[in-house]
C-alpha cells in the first residue's frame, strides 16, 4: 500500500476524530465517503481506511446498507464509561501511590494551573487529562494507561458536553486541587476516595444532561 495513502488516511482520521470529539459532527450523523473525499481532495481508499480506524476506536459505527455513522451519545454509554473509569483510575492511583513511590506532583500542579488559566475548551480538556495522567505514574503502568487513554477518547465527548452546558470548570478544578493535596500528603485512601467522588460527580452530570436532552 502506498505510503502517501497511509499518510492521507491518518490525516483524514485525525481531522474527523477532532470533529467528532468537538461536536462538529454530531452523534448519529452519517459519514458519506463521497462527501469526505471531496472535502479532503482524496480518493475513496484513504477515506475508507480513515473510517475503519475510527471504527476500531469506537467513534464510528458501520450499518448494513446505510454505511458509516458517528457513534451516538447515550446515557447507557456515559454510565458505562463512568463505571470503567471508577475501577481503572482508582486502581491506577492506588498503585501509583503505594507501589511506585513518589508521584510527579509537579506535572499535576502544572496541569491544574493550565486548566485554571484556560478559557479555551480544547486546552481545558487537554489539561484535564494531563492532570489525571500525571498522578497515575503513567510511564510505569503502560498497559493500564493504554486502556485509560482509549477510554478517555470517548469520555472527552461527554465531558465537553458537561462543560459546554453548565458552569462546571471551577468545581472540577477545585476537586483536582483537593486530590493533589491528598497525594502530596501521601494519604492514599483519601486520594482514591476523592478521585472516586470526582469521577462519580462528573458521570452524574453527564447522564443528567443527556436525560434532559434526549427524547
Amino acid at each position: 500500500m502506498p505510503v502517501a495513502s497511509l499518510g492521507m488516511s491518518d490525516a483524514i482520521a485525525q481531522q474527523l476524530r477532532n470533529d467528532i470529539l468537538r461536536g462538529g459532527i454530531s452523534g448519529g450523523e452519517r459519514l458519506r465517503q463521497d462527501h469526505i473525499a471531496a472535502r479532503f481532495g482524496a480518493s475513496h481508499v484513504p477515506v475508507r481506511e480513515a473510517l475503519q480506524k475510527l471504527g476500531a476506536e469506537g467513534l464510528v459505527l458501520f450499518q448494513p446498507r446505510r454505511g458509516a455513522m458517528v457513534t451516538p451519545l447515550t446515557q447507557e454509554d456515559a454510565q458505562e464509561i463512568t463505571d470503567m473509569r471508577l475501577e481503572l483510575e482508582c486502581l491506577a492511583l492506588r498503585k501509583a501511590m503505594t507501589v511506585f513511590g513518589a508521584v510527579d506532583c509537579g506535572s499535576a500542579e502544572l496541569a491544574i494551573t493550565k486548566g485554571n488559566d484556560s478559557n479555551d475548551l480544547d486546552l481545558l480538556m487537554s489539561a484535564n487529562w494531563a492532570f489525571h495522567r500525571s498522578i497515575y505514574a503513567a510511564e510505569k503502568q503502560p498497559r493500564l494507561m493504554k486502556s485509560l487513554e482509549a477510554l478517555w477518547l470517548h469520555n472527552e465527548r461527554y465531558q465537553r458536553l458537561v462543560f459546554e452546558t453548565i458552569p462546571y470548570k471551577l468545581k472540577s478544578q477545585q476537586e483536582h486541587t483537593e486530590i493533589l493535596s491528598a497525594v502530596r500528603a501521601d494519604l492514599s485512601e483519601k486520594a482514591v476516595d476523592l478521585l472516586a467522588r470526582h469521577i462519580k460527580e462528573g458521570g452524574s452530570k453527564m447522564t443528567q444532561i443527556l436525560q434532559d436532552r434526549l427524547p
